[in-house]
């Protein structure tokens, strides 16, 4: 696979929906990433951003409020580790 640069970005406009952002990390894969609410139960908070990939979904409950103005670098870090794999 050839090497991609990690500040891709797009943000979703035009939808009533919570805004979305698609970022690719440093080795290729893109992750879409949307904020939703959680009324669950076992939630650790009243909503959370969903980094999603074609092989992983994790949940990220500490984000900052204008999540959707990070720079792609800033976002992926809200991940930790997980961007890297």
């Amino acid at each position: 696979m050839h090497s991609m640069q990690d500040n891709r970005d797009q943000v979703e406009r035009g939808s009533r929906e919570a805004p979305t952002r698609l970022v690719m990390d440093a080795q290729g894969n893109e992750w879409v990433v949307h904020e939703v609410d959680t009324p669950q139960a076992w939630a650790h908070g009243d909503r959370c951003l969903i980094f999603s990939s074609p092989a992983i979904v994790r949940r990220v409950w500490s984000y900052p409020d204008g999540w959707v103005r990070l720079s792609p670098r800033d976002l992926l870090k809200l991940l930790g580790s997980t961007a890297r794999a």
